[in-house]
């Protein structure tokens, strides 16, 4: 998809601009275009032709439409953008500042195949994306391995969730809208003295089509910043700081279909959400620890066809909040695969009210910050989110959120035995005693060093 700017109409006109490599003295046909991304590096292209140029520079443009684009390749992914320049001024230079990004508009294309990829660390290994979606890979499985060595997958899809009202309309992410993401193309990963380190950013924006609902969530910049340490096995951190910024220019030139206007968001909450599908994704069972702010998951019978000894032992999975936003309250949630839902459908409201504590999935459990009570295993998804916020244009929260996977605790379970979840408020049940090395590593979780 190309964007259609006039340089006449839309650009800062500049007296001064230092020009890059590019040609200094066009012709009488051409004006001067002071080229510059977000973030600079991108290659140049123009009218399909490779300038050989990269971004801040200064290029010649004939007058008339040209196709702009621009390419950026990190971290192996590639990120870019187009636009077509309206060129109708000769004797003048113009800057002209590009978003570069990356969004694909279905999870499971060409386009999200080529954009993922994945990373050991802690003894996991666990899949990332260009656009800013963790531990999915292709809704198919292997978004989380463990041990790192073998294939067994526990999770097939992850991200960052997002729900308020915009102007009083209900919205929210799901686990599965990668689609709403804007991978921004400054990723890094860094390895030192055990500690592994990947940063990368996205913004929130719907696409261009297949939406039902225009008023969707938009305008939110997520950082994500996500830790993990050699000596603290099976955890994974994320800090997570949502930002709006629908004010920001750069994100209505991406996404030119979007509202002006920018929004204010109320009773706003923010967390992640996880697919878990530990081995078989219909047997899973899914539990609370209320004093570690946690949701896990585990296999109904701790039996799967897992390579090695694991498949005696499958081990649990768990998510848990290690630091929420001041003065707000943390939730733990879950719902079978018939209650997803998408931002941009008619099914957003659910994931508000799921999000935000209004209503769960039923049944539910009578504790506030609890949600739903699985009546049996099932494909389930699980999620923490921390709220109520008002994020005005500018405004950003944080969460920090761990991932851990554990085996359960010897002598606390037989294989091929179904142990039910019980009741997350009695310590005395069989799963408290199975969760034992979970609930220890999200302890350790908590003290993992940052540098």
């Amino acid at each position: 998809m190309r964007r259609r700017i006039a340089v006449i109409c839309m650009l800062v006109l500049l007296t001064g601009c230092r020009e890059g490599d590019g040609p200094a003295d066009p012709s009488a046909t051409d004006a001067r275009i002071y080229l510059t991304s977000s973030p600079n590096g991108a290659q140049i292209t123009i009218d399909n032709r490779n300038t050989g140029q990269v971004t801040p520079d200064t290029v010649s443009l004939r007058r008339g439409d040209r196709a702009v684009m621009l390419s950026l390749d990190t971290l192996g992914f590639r990120y870019g953008y187009s636009a077509l320049i309206e060129v109708e001024r000769t004797d003048s230079v113009h800057e002209v500042l590009l978003p570069v990004g990356m969004q694909c508009t279905s999870a499971s294309g060409s386009c999200f195949t080529s954009a993922r990829q994945h990373n050991d660390a802690a003894g996991v290994r666990f899949a990332v994306s260009a656009v800013g979606s963790l531990f999915h890979w292709g809704g198919s499985g292997q978004g989380i391995v463990w041990p790192s060595s073998s294939t067994n997958s526990y999770a097939t899809a992850g991200m960052p969730i997002f729900a308020g009202l915009a102007e009083g309309v209900p919205v929210a992410l799901g686990v599965y809208d990668q689609f709403m993401l804007v991978g921004r193309p400054a990723p890094s990963v860094s390895r030192t003295d055990g500690l592994f380190r990947l940063e990368q950013q996205a913004w929130v924006l719907p696409p261009l089509s297949g939406l039902v609902r225009a008023n969707t969530v938009r305008g939110i910049l997520i950082a994500e910043d996500v830790l993990a340490h050699d000596d603290i096995s099976g955890v994974i951190v994320m800090r997570l700081t949502f930002r709006n910024i629908s004010d920001d220019v750069l994100v209505h030139r991406f996404a030119q279909h979007i509202p002006v206007a920018p929004v204010t968001y109320t009773n706003a909450w923010i967390g992640f959400a996880i697919d878990p599908d530990i081995g078989s994704a219909g047997d899973d069972w899914l539990s609370y620890d209320l004093d570690l702010d946690m949701v896990f998951a585990y296999d109904s019978d701790f039996n799967e066809s897992f390579t090695g000894a694991d498949a005696g032992s499958p081990s649990l999975l768990g998510m848990s909040v290690l630091e929420a936003p001041a003065g707000t309250t943390v939730l733990l949630n879950s719902w079978s695969v018939t209650g997803d839902w998408s931002a941009g459908s008619l099914s957003e409201e659910v994931g508000y009210r799921i999000l935000t504590g209004a209503a769960s999935y039923e049944p539910d459990h009578a504790h506030p910050r609890i949600g739903h009570m699985p009546p049996g295993s099932r494909d389930v998804r699980m999620s923490v989110s921390a709220g109520p916020l008002t994020l005005a244009p500018g405004d950003e929260a944080r969460i920090v959120v761990a991932i851990a996977l554990a085996p359960p605790d010897g002598g606390t379970f037989t294989s091929g035995t179904v142990m039910t979840p019980g009741d997350p408020l009695d310590t005395g049940r069989p799963l408290y005693g199975a969760a034992a090395n979970l609930r220890a590593r999200m302890t350790a979780a908590a003290n993992l060093p940052e540098s």
